[in-house]
């Protein structure tokens, strides 16, 4: 009776065309899904937001995670093959050198090439899952790997086969399955995987520092008001980026995320929290020099199981600190609003140093390993306020990467306005501070060709979003019960979707000069206001 359920919403979805609803549509008529009738989803569009929920109760949590996945991919099925090409198209236009891909569409040999590195890999993280074991952290990823195959499965079949809930199964795919592709009507695991691995991967493709032919990205800052701690993050992406709202609950675990591109398991914009009192963000670290590995477990692993997992500050640093990878390496805010510690954990290719806050109004410090400097900038890091602008606060990571603090502007306007923050509207009014002179500020743009910075480019990146968010307001996550309703009043947190708007306009790519470029799943003009994201769960 269930399975007959099951098939009987899915044939009624298919028929009224749901699945394919067009994420650019303003205001577009949810989609909904039900895998079976423990686990549901729906995906609506509001204000260029695209905003999807899922629950999944299945008493055997591998399988709740899958289906999870597959109810994912269901509904984004569309919008993740238009996220493989448009970040294959971000990777070339991002880099003004052009070092890879060389080309658009990538030539058989970078494909080939990019095979190969990502299918390293996933081989290494399948060999760190089977020697984990049944260990903590061993369990958790053995439930991300489910809920990424669920995805995979979800856009591309209409029914999971072959799969076994339990310890000891691993996937197995065909040849053809583990090669990437572009602009081919069918997606392959890999293809998710690179959706996933995107930032790792740039980092791994250049052999040297990614940053040195990519764009630094986002910006960031925590702020202790007089009755609650605030969080903020906006994106720093390639305009093409699919930006959007994920809420997820799977038996019991949940967490509300702001996700980089549909298909994904984990933010890697890494903003967000979960129900267990634990919010969080991240800036990237520029670097002029790092070491990046194939053979590890890359920062998106590391970084979804700390932002579903994490009970605790140390919690969150312990997954993130697994091991070094030398790819994507970020400086992460984490809050703990039951508590109201407030922590960074910023990372090189070889070291990791943790900063949480202590009753002495300052900050007791970690290394990972011992015997590394402790030393900090005491402007980035105070006792009230943590501010991202791509530069580590910490010494030890600031000489590990030989970071340049290429945006100058941000740490001035920071120092200057953090002060201002008093609640959620005047953080959403600093996270969206565009100084007119010099979009390079705190919400800022590459494209207009001018402002403040040692690494001058014209392309098509710049701030996307912006996310807000309070520990006070994570109590609604904190009381979820797991049952998606759409008129739940819970809220998932403060976003907008857009460019920073100057001379009166956002960026519009028809009146760019890439107005030529492809577009998918993405609006010409890149614009719309703060709204107060919904979870739909209760």
């Amino acid at each position: 009776m269930k399975k007959q359920l099951a098939k009987q919403l899915f044939a009624i979805l298919i028929l009224f065309g749901l699945l394919g609803t067009n994420a650019c549509a303003p205001e577009a008529k949810p989609a909904q899904f039900s895998f079976d009738a423990d686990t549901l989803g729906q995906m609506e569009v509001v204000n260029n937001i695209v905003n999807t929920s899922i629950v999944s109760n299945d008493p055997n949590t591998y399988k709740a995670e899958f289906e999870a996945g597959f109810l994912q991919g269901k509904l984004q099925k569309s919008q993740i093959i238009a996220a493989r090409d448009n970040l294959w198209d971000i990777a070339y236009l991002q880099n003004a050198a052009h070092t890879y891909p060389k080309q658009i569409p990538p030539s058989a040999d970078e494909l080939n090439y990019a095979q190969s590195i990502l299918n390293t890999n996933y081989q290494y993280t399948l060999d760190y899952i089977r020697k984990e074991g049944n260990s903590d952290t061993g369990n958790k990823l053995r439930r991300l790997l489910y809920r990424l195959v669920g995805i995979y499965y979800g856009a591309t079949r209409d029914k999971p086969e072959g799969i076994s809930y339990d310890d000891a199964w691993l996937p197995s795919f065909s040849e053809n399955e583990l090669k990437p592709g572009y602009e081919s009507a069918s997606l392959s695991f890999m293809d998710v995987y690179f959706i996933n691995a995107y930032e790792d991967f740039l980092d791994a493709a250049d052999g040297s520092p990614q940053s040195t032919n990519h764009p630094n990205k986002c910006s960031a800052f925590v702020k202790r008001t007089s009755n609650d701690i605030i969080i903020t993050h906006n994106t720093w992406s390639g305009f093409l980026s699919q930006t959007q709202a994920l809420s997820l609950w799977v038996n019991g675990d949940f967490i509300s995320i702001n996700i980089f591109s549909p298909g994904q398991i984990g933010s890697l914009t890494d903003f967000g929290y979960n129900n267990k009192n634990i919010l969080f963000n991240e800036t990237t670290h520029h670097a002029t020099y790092s070491e990046p590995k194939n053979e590890s477990l890359w920062m998106f692993w590391r970084s979804a199981l700390a932002e579903q997992f994490a009970t605790s500050l140390d919690d969150f640093f312990k997954y993130i600190s697994l091991e070094p990878s030398g790819t994507y390496m970020n400086g992460y805010m984490v809050v703990d609003a039951k508590t109201k510690e407030i922590g960074l954990v910023e990372m090189s290719y070889k070291n990791f140093v943790f900063f949480k806050s202590n009753d002495n109004n300052g900050y007791d410090v970690t290394t990972k390993p011992d015997g590394i400097s402790k030393e900090y900038d005491k402007e980035m890091l105070t006792p009230d306020a943590i501010m991202g602008i791509n530069y580590p606060a910490s010494q030890q990571i600031r000489d590990d990467l030989k970071a340049m603090d290429t945006r100058p502007a941000r740490r001035r306007q920071f120092l200057e306005k953090l002060a201002s923050v008093k609640d959620v509207e005047s953080a959403k009014a600093l996270i969206t501070y565009t100084d007119p002179k010099n979009p390079l500020s705190i919400f800022g743009r590459w494209d207009l060709g001018y402002g403040e910075t040692s690494t001058p480019k014209t392309i098509p990146d710049g701030a996307i979003d912006a996310k807000v968010m309070s520990a006070s307001m994570v109590q609604d996550g904190i009381t979820l019960k797991g049952t998606l309703d759409l008129l739940s009043p819970d809220n998932a947190f403060w976003m907008k979707f857009g460019t920073p708007i100057v001379d009166g306009k956002p960026f519009i790519w028809s009146q760019s000069q890439w107005k030529s470029w492809k577009l998918r799943d993405v609006p010409d003009r890149l614009d719309g206001e703060f709204t107060l994201v919904k979870t739909h769960i209760r």
